[in-house]
């Protein structure tokens, strides 16, 4: 029996390269950092021109933030899936940290070169607009998700919900970075028992 080969559409051929450059891009970024990798070393790992990877991005910092953007729907992904079942907000927030505090264990390569990235996203106008949309998209899940949460539980919050939201993602990033420092200071199931015990202090 012959199999039909199926042929892809110019915009379903451009978009698999796209993916497959972010693919390659994240290896890539993880291994050497942001500053130490070059658009030459991912259209390589890639197995492209490095034309391809201009074709397909504006510069280096566009690419990243494509991966960034990648990044942030699997962990968005992986919120819903913990925050569905959570039957009240200090579990939910728990259940939260945990799943962060065991991602960020076995992603070490990621805060630094993220951290690297806002570093330098910070003294580009333009190019810190860019990484503050997507720092407000990740805390705009959290207050989404906690506002889900409160309305199974009929539990109510002190505090508004988006200062919540900013709050639990400045302590997900402050265990970031203690544990780049200081990699076994604080384990999983303290940074959980943590944020459990900051949200039931934040319930009414």
């Amino acid at each position: 029996m012959v199999r039909a080969h199926t042929r892809l559409t110019r915009a379903e051929s451009k978009a698999r390269t796209r993916d497959e450059l972010v693919a390659a891009a994240r290896t890539v970024f993880l291994d050497r950092g942001y500053h130490g990798a070059s658009l030459e070393a991912v259209a390589a790992a890639a197995g492209f021109s490095t034309g391809a990877v201009y074709s397909a991005f504006r510069g280096k910092a566009d690419l990243f933030l494509a991966v960034l953007d990648a990044h942030l729907d699997d962990r968005i992904r992986q919120m819903e899936l913990v925050s569905a079942a959570a039957p009240s907000v200090p579990e939910h927030a728990e259940q939260l940290a945990r799943q962060f505090a065991t991602v960020s264990s076995h992603e070490r390569g990621w805060a630094p070169v993220v951290i690297e990235f806002w570093a330098h996203a910070s003294r580009d106008a333009q190019l810190r607009a860019e990484f503050a949309r997507r720092h407000e998209r990740l805390k705009s899940a959290i207050a989404r998700l906690i506002e889900q949460t409160l309305a199974r539980s009929g539990q109510r919050l002190v505090l508004d919900i988006d200062r919540v939201a900013t709050a639990a993602a400045a302590l997900g990033n402050g265990l970031t970075l203690e544990r780049l420092v200081e990699p076994g200071g604080t384990t999983d199931e303290e940074f959980a028992d943590l944020a459990s015990s900051i949200m039931k202090g934040l319930i009414r």
